[in-house]
């Protein structure tokens, strides 16, 4: 496996680190109990890492030197791809061990191209989004040509993986639609496996307790966001919503985790991104009642789950959101936007609830819908906990290595 930006062992919550790496380390753990030897090769970030980590019995992670050794936003990696494959083959001794590549992201994708290019195996890619989607987001939302350079690389690059790949493994039928649509790639080299959630790591905790231990008042009704500080997950609307609902619901209380914005060594984009909703919630005169958490270490997350009233995840474009998942098991109601991946994940007004990408009133709504009526909103949360069965992680493994095994025949 090929996961360039995205080292599956890194902290989550920072900018370059979510659902791609909890997706990568789950998948190929399992793909190990399924007896796959693995190795995930990713960038060299940080001179403190070490360079091959054995992970389980069959899965290792191993870094390349590419660039320096620090954290480069993935918009610049291009230019340094070359080095980080010529790493590899140094790794290799220029002879390949392996039965196939699986790329993931375009960086990820663009080397597991070059690998099977070079030692004729199959290619497998997941892309986690489309550069397309995300450019075509940026301009709707943020009016922002900066960044043309680069996604008309990043297109160019997606078109060679599916030219290359022997399958693609798309998280949502909605991706699948739209690889077919913008890339005129055929339906048939598309699979639809969605992501996964541990099932028994995400159990409801009682919700005094948890309340208590994060110090919130048992009468405040609290909505969740977890994920990075990123302009295309949408927390600006989750905050103006806040000033449409603080007359109704006095005692609201909204929670953000993610971002590396505390101490010296915080993330300067997290933490520009976490100023700037700062200043959006004192604009909106819900300070008092937004709390930014910052990056919290995955084993402490279900304790800020089960602490809350619902989850809300208002993003712009989500090719599939683990998140919602994570939601789901930890047993509390989703409030997602109507796009991407979510909008095939839940049902809505059965599982969980949709509403329009940063469309404040309807987020409002939706929010009310769960705070006037618990018994609505228990019922989300029995359909949902009837429905992630079919999400664990060592049933989408499953789906995988039978694409493996397939492929290897």
């Amino acid at each position: 496996m090929f996961t360039i930006h995205s080292d599956p062992l890194a902290h989550l919550g920072s900018q370059e680190a979510g659902g791609q790496n909890i997706y990568i380390r789950n998948v190929a753990e399992k793909l190990g109990k399924l007896g796959w030897e693995i190795d995930i090769f990713t960038r060299w970030d940080d001179p403190k890492k070490k360079q091959i980590v054995q992970l389980t019995k069959k899965v290792r992670v191993i870094r390349l030197k590419g660039g320096k050794t620090s954290y480069i936003p993935r918009s610049q990696l291009i230019s340094i791809l070359p080095e980080v494959y010529n790493s590899f083959r140094i790794f290799i001794n220029f002879k390949n061990p392996y039965n196939l590549f699986h790329g993931h992201y375009w960086d990820g994708g663009l080397l597991a191209t070059k690998a099977h290019s070079q030692f004729k195996k199959p290619l497998v890619e997941n892309f986690h989004s489309l550069g397309i989607i995300k450019s075509q987001t940026k301009k709707k939302y943020l009016k922002n040509k900066n960044d043309y350079e680069y996604f008309v690389e990043r297109l160019n690059i997606e078109a060679k993986i599916i030219k290359n790949s022997s399958i693609i493994i798309s998280l949502a039928e909605s991706e699948k639609q739209e690889l077919n649509r913008f890339y005129g790639c055929p339906l048939e080299k598309v699979a639809v496996v969605p992501g996964g959630v541990d099932l028994e790591k995400w159990q409801p905790l009682d919700k005094a307790k948890s309340r208590e231990t994060l110090k919130i008042a048992k009468d405040n009704f609290v909505l969740l966001y977890v994920g990075r500080l990123e302009w295309r997950k949408g927390i600006g609307t989750l905050i103006s919503a806040a000033n449409l609902l603080k007359k109704i619901v006095s005692n609201l209380k909204i929670i953000i985790v993610g971002g590396k914005i505390f101490g010296w060594q915080k993330n300067l984009e997290d933490f520009k991104e976490y100023k700037r909703l700062d200043e959006k919630a004192e604009k909106e005169k819900v300070k008092d009642m937004v709390k930014f958490a910052g990056r919290i270490p995955n084993a402490r997350l279900p304790v800020f789950y089960s602490a809350a009233d619902a989850l809300v995840i208002p993003s712009y474009y989500e090719p599939f959101g683990l998140v919602a998942l994570e939601g789901m098991a930890s047993k509390i109601p989703v409030i997602a936007s109507r796009v991407g991946g979510l909008a095939n994940t839940i049902k809505d007004n059965e599982t969980g609830l949709l509403f329009e990408p940063r469309n404040l009133v309807s987020l409002k709504e939706k929010v009310l819908m769960l705070y006037q009526n618990k018994e609505f909103a228990d019922k989300l949360v029995q359909n949902a906990d009837e429905d992630i069965k079919k999400y664990s992680w060592e049933t989408i493994a499953k789906k995988i290595s039978d694409i493996y095994n397939s492929l290897c025949r």
